[in-house]
């Protein structure tokens, strides 16, 4: 199919616009006050789209809220290769009340427990919006690092600390991973005056996960090879499985941002 080109260049202009106000945060924007009658249940539903914020290292969109008691941060993902990583590995958000660009405490999530079941993955799964489901509801634990007052380490979702976190699929397909910390743990308060740094990552998978998918690289090429020396047509790659998604895989994506905590509405 052809396209004027014309119209493909208006299209990357309107994009452009789009994009202009998400792409990069400042370090004396502002957190948003928390919507009224937030529920952490990774749906996003109470909050205003689009998110805030977008970063396209980490390819995902945010927005920070507070209020009188708690830090919230919602992300919404929808490349592939970054739900992959996430569902497998965690996605981990750092806080430093000095506003410093240095881990003082994080929390990682969500993580599938130990005795959580095997969740068989197959071509066909592999993007499924089900599969992608079956993982998250199994994703029961966090870890924490560096909180006051709450020992490092893993813990239940669902745990005494007022931690909460949650993770889904919307109606789109896209990733949403909503948290919130009491600001007691983070060493904040709701009259910091000064910017405080909040990083994002995207965790990488482990290296079981790389064998796992390095050995699916090379199944995959010998069936292509053995169909194309019988004549058949070979199976296509599986997308993610080849060239950059497949090496993004391997590697963090983080990026650092610093705002202002909100005062009210």
């Amino acid at each position: 199919m052809k396209f004027n080109r014309s119209f493909l260049t208006g299209t990357a202009v309107v994009a452009g616009l789009l994009f202009s106000t998400l792409v990069k945060a400042q370090d004396e924007d502002v957190n948003k006050w928390a919507p009224a009658g937030l529920s952490i249940d990774g749906k996003a539903s109470e909050w205003p789209k689009p998110l805030t914020f977008y970063n396209n290292d980490a390819k995902l969109f945010y927005t920070i809220a507070n209020d009188s008691n708690n830090l919230y941060v919602v992300i919404n993902v929808p490349d592939q290769v970054s739900q992959m990583k996430i569902m497998r590995a965690g996605f981990t958000f750092s806080v430093n009340p000095t506003g410093k660009k240095k881990i003082v405490s994080s929390i990682t999530f969500p993580l599938l427990g130990e005795d959580a079941p095997e969740v068989v993955e197959s071509q066909n799964q592999r993007n499924s919006v089900e599969w992608k489901r079956s993982i998250l509801q199994n994703a029961k634990q966090i870890s924490v690092e560096g909180l006051t007052g709450v020992p490092d380490g893993i813990m239940p979702v669902k745990n005494d600390k007022q931690i909460a976190s949650a993770a889904s699929l919307d109606e789109q397909g896209n990733l949403v991973c909503e948290l919130a910390i009491p600001l007691q743990y983070l060493g904040l308060a709701i009259n910091n005056d000064k910017p405080i740094a909040y990083r994002f990552k995207v965790n990488p998978l482990n290296r079981d996960d790389r064998k796992a998918k390095e050995k699916e690289v090379k199944d995959r090429l010998a069936a292509m090879q053995a169909a194309e020396k019988e004549g058949k047509t070979p199976p296509p790659m599986p997308a993610g499985l080849t060239g950059p998604g497949m090496e993004n895989l391997f590697y963090p994506k983080d990026f650092w941002t610093r705002q202002l905590m909100a005062t009210h509405k």
